[in-house]
């Protein structure tokens, strides 16, 4: 029996709202277990059907002590790279990484990636300083770059070489089902709303209260607007706080963090996603898959796009502007069906990526072989 390939994915957490956790989560599933063995390190610890998953499936996951503890932390790192002797580390976490990539680097690792997700480095000014200074040190213990677009590529890499492995979606899920809709929109009795939905977590970068301010604005033209927000984040109770002030409860539903977004896809009528900056959002992949209208804020890639159901407007434009945007996408007339057969012929279905993160992965290994 051969030896098999193995890797080390380094992400924040594995909840399934989290979009880094997502991607790497659909690639692990379809890299062929035969040749690869894939286990992960994370820094926190969130209820998710991912461990089993990953347990069931020949993986394991390392959860790394506080970095508030480093000589801790660092043991920690150096004691999983030296017992699991990695041929590949895929560091998808950034700055917080450093300890296991200088690790990976000590004890010569040979394919150390280092995978761009967004296009700024925070947007809390101090963290985005800090994360500053600490980049080009990052980048030294990697000998690869990856990106999940080439703007968050360019954004983090300059002029230096990158590969564009792309978030993507495998599963038929998404496939738009009438039956799934009306089930869900009866479980929620919403069956005649217009349904807006926003699937994040709640964290400044995805503007959660400029969202509400918009909803605001279109519930008074449209009383019969429904806005849901799927995921959950350090601005929880604050986001609540917010609604409840606008009294707005009536109208926004926040669902928190939910194993399996695909079937509420289903009861949305569009998708809204104001984000201050992005890499490449999953859950628009997602959304146009499920043949929802889309209403973006500009500042997020146009890559993301592989449909005609995306419209994007400035985070500048007047509130008004959003609410007559998403007035628009809420009254086309479309063939929903139509979305995940635009998916299968993107490059962000996911066996298609898989194919080319594989042969990425052979063609690096030759190289750190040399």
């Amino acid at each position: 029996m051969h030896k098999k390939i193995k890797i080390l994915f380094v992400l924040s957490n594995l909840r399934p709202s989290n979009g880094v956790a997502s991607f790497a989560m659909t690639y692990f599933r379809l890299l062929d277990k035969e040749k690869y063995q894939v286990d992960f390190s994370i820094l926190y610890n969130y209820k998710s059907p991912y461990y089993d998953e990953i347990k069931k499936n020949g993986g394991s996951v390392f959860l790394l002590p506080s970095l508030k503890n480093p000589i801790k932390h660092f043991r920690a790192c150096r004691k999983i790279i030296l017992e699991n002797q990695y041929q590949i580390v895929h560091d998808n976490l950034l700055i917080s990484s450093l300890p296991m990539m200088i690790e990976a680097k000590k004890n010569n690792t040979p394919v150390r990636i280092l995978q761009s997700h967004n296009t700024k480095l925070s947007s809390i000014r101090w963290k985005r300083i800090r994360n500053k200074l600490a980049l080009p040190f990052l980048k030294m213990t990697a000998n690869t770059y990856f990106a999940c677009s080439k703007a968050a590529g360019i954004s983090m890499f300059g002029h230096a070489h990158f590969t564009v492995i792309p978030n993507t979606i495998s599963s038929d899920k998404f496939n738009y089902d009438s039956e799934k809709r009306a089930l869900i929109r009866e479980k929620y009795d919403c069956q005649n709303k217009k349904i807006i939905g926003t699937v994040a977590r709640v964290t400044w970068q995805k503007n959660p209260f400029f969202a509400v301010d918009v909803i605001e604005k279109l519930v008074k033209k449209d009383p019969n607007v429904q806005y849901w927000w799927v995921g959950s984040g350090e601005l929880d109770n604050q986001l609540k706080k917010y609604i409840n002030e606008k009294r707005l409860n009536e109208y926004i539903r926040i669902f928190g963090s939910i194993d399996d977004v695909s079937p509420l896809y289903q009861a949305m009528d569009m998708l809204f996603l104001p984000s201050l900056f992005e890499g490449l959002p999953v859950t628009s992949i997602e959304a146009q898959a499920a043949g929802l209208p889309c209403v973006i804020s500009s500042s997020v890639t146009k890559e993301l796009v592989y449909t005609n159901l995306v419209d994007f407007v400035s985070l500048d434009a007047p509130i008004s502007q959003w609410v007559d945007v998403i007035e628009k996408q809420l009254s086309r007339k479309l063939d929903r069906r139509k979305g995940f057969t635009s998916l299968i012929n993107s490059s962000y279905y996911a066996p298609k990526a898989a194919e080319i993160l594989d042969n990425k992965y052979n063609d690096l290994l030759v190289i750190g072989r040399k």
